[in-house]
């Protein structure tokens, strides 16, 4: 990070964002920076105008440059500390008192300006940008009880100057808060963005390195037997756990795999749900980003899986083994078991309904078809079972 000691003292720009403060608080600073300035210059007007009827107009001229040399040097050193706004907020509370010396004391019940008149006020916008809308609050107080003091019996002008500088103090305040709230929320949703990216591009190192690597030690394993058989099988189990942890999508306080929506929705990562089906005979190829799918919807496409997954356990033979690939289409998902088990024939699985089977006609084509989708069977005697489930992301209204 470098750093940044341009308006609030020592400060850091952000590197997602490349800034140290929103875009409102530096304008608010920087207009704050002119407007010193040019109260200071609407001030010295006002004393000229009348500096013939005042007791002490030398006083008046001393306080007019005092404030203005201060207002230029804030122009030049361009740091905001608290120490700053101390001093600022002492200048403006000293000119309403020193009021007391130029002008007669009629002058000063009668309501006159003070010799600051709205100088003052940029101490309380400063302390709102610097502190927020407490530190504009207070600095209002500040300077709303030196002018009560000053005038001794406030008039009607007195109260309504002060209203506005407590709602100057509070509002640009407010203004201030919400904005850093803003941009701290907005560098939040960076930093995920960024974990989540490096996390994919993790998974795609892994996927294409170690998994394929245990993939394949699992096949040697298997076709050298013995010993290879058991280091085989060791193999294809890191294979599933690691595959497992890289399809995580760790999402904080939130359940693994859950998605919070605005409409108060939770969506689920099929990647997940269907990667907890890998196992011995079972081996799972998901996508390497989030699939987000509504949770109900996604329960019930999980259990049309298993269904598929059930027949391959109980029809296809011992030596059977099954795979699953989840593809994601944008608009709709697709699911396909595939297996090279015995297989059956086509008229007969049609038929399995009416003789009261009805794991696929109701557990895996009802599901989708509740789903708006559709379930395809494909097989043939000796030639194992594809089940493809297509079913779209939202519910059709």
């Amino acid at each position: 990070m470098n750093r940044r000691g341009a308006l609030f003292g020592v400060t850091y720009r952000s590197v997602r964002t490349g800034r140290s403060e929103p875009v409102i608080v530096e304008a608010f600073s920087r207009g704050l920076d002119y407007f010193r300035p040019a109260a200071a210059l609407y001030a010295g007007s006002v004393v000229w105008a009348r500096h013939d009827t005042m007791a002490r107009p030398w006083v008046a001229f001393t306080v007019i440059g005092v404030l203005m040399a201060f207002s230029l040097l804030l122009l030049v050193f361009r740091r905001r500390t608290t120490w700053l706004l101390a001093v600022e907020v002492a200048l403006a509370v000293g000119g309403i008192f020193a009021t007391l010396l130029a002008d007669h004391p009629e002058d000063v019940a009668a309501g006159q300006f003070t010799l600051p008149t709205i100088w003052a006020a940029g101490g309380v916008v400063g302390a709102a940008v610097l502190h927020g809308r407490l530190g504009g609050l207070v600095v209002a107080g500040i300077i709303a009880a030196a002018d009560l003091v000053e005038i001794g019996s406030p008039t009607q002008t007195t109260w309504h100057n002060i209203l506005l500088l407590v709602l100057l103090g509070v509002l640009i305040g407010l203004a201030v808060d919400l904005a850093r709230g803003g941009l701290h929320r907005y560098e939040q949703v960076l930093a995920e963005r960024e974990r989540l990216r490096e996390r994919e591009r993790l998974a795609r190192v892994v996927h294409d390195g170690v998994l394929q690597t245990l993939a394949f030690i699992h096949r040697r394993g298997e076709e050298l037997g013995g010993e290879g058989a058991e280091l085989g099988a060791m193999a294809a189990e890191q294979e599933r756990t690691l595959r497992r942890l890289v399809s995580q999508d760790v999402t904080g306080a939130q359940p693994p795999g859950a998605f919070a929506v605005p409409a108060g929705v939770v969506r689920q990562d099929l990647r997940l749900l269907l990667g907890a089906h890998e196992g011995e005979r079972v081996s799972v190829s998901l996508p390497g980003g989030p699939v987000p799918f509504e949770g109900a919807r996604a329960e019930e496409l999980d259990a049309a899986v298993v269904a598929a997954l059930d027949n391959v356990h109980r029809h296809a033979g011992d030596d059977a083994r099954a795979w699953l690939l989840l593809e994601d289409h944008g608009d709709t998902v697709s699911v396909t078991v595939r297996d090279n088990g015995v297989g059956d024939d086509p008229d007969h699985l049609l038929s399995a309904a009416s003789r009261g089977r009805l794991g696929v006609s109701q557990s895996i084509v009802g599901r989708a078809r509740d789903l708006g989708g559709t379930a395809d069977v494909i097989t043939r005697p000796g030639g194992g079972c594809r089940v493809v489930i297509t079913v779209p992301r939202e519910e059709s209204a």
